[in-house]
């Protein structure tokens, strides 16, 4: 029994494809031919075979490619949506540190006029101290007035005492 050859017109026919394309197919694959005949390339029944589950290999992972193109369109489209959550999530927490940052400003302003009038207070409370030492000598000497007695055109009474 003969072996049957197979042309590359044949292949292209059997593959559901061109001419042009399976003849790249096979050179890109380097097949090469059991025999010539003219100027036609014969191909043998298991070359065919193995040319065809190549070929529609080729083909199947195509639809393979397409399939992974669309899943990771849809995962490029979640990892968009994802950043634009997070850069909303930024710029909100960038509006909260300036928030602080004007908090705090207006804290160590409020914290300075603080110190700034407890030390005006603190120097007029010295100021009175001093003043004080002064008039306790003066203190000194109304108590012995005080302490006098009167004579008898300027007695003053006792109430009258008391309240000077």
């Amino acid at each position: 029994m003969s072996e049957r050859y197979y042309t590359i017109k044949e292949l292209s026919d059997i593959a559901g494809t061109s001419k042009v394309t399976m003849f790249r197919f096979i050179k890109k694959n380097s097949f090469h031919e059991a025999k010539h005949k003219g100027n036609a390339n014969l191909y043998s029944e298991t070359d065919k075979n193995i040319i065809l589950e190549g070929f529609n290999h080729k083909n199947g992972s195509k639809t393979n490619e397409t399939k992974r193109n669309e899943t990771s369109n849809e995962l490029i489209e979640e990892l968009k949506k994802q950043i634009s959550m997070k850069d909303s999530q930024i710029s909100e927490l960038h509006e909260i540190i300036n928030k602080d940052q004007r908090l705090l400003s207006q804290q160590q302003q409020l914290n300075l006029s603080s110190q700034k009038l407890l030390e005006s207070k603190n120097d007029t409370v010295q100021s009175r101290k001093n003043d004080s030492k002064g008039d306790s000598n003066d203190l000194d000497t109304n108590i012995s007035k005080q302490n006098e007695k009167p004579s008898n055109e300027t007695r003053e009474s006792f109430w009258k005492r008391l309240f000077r």
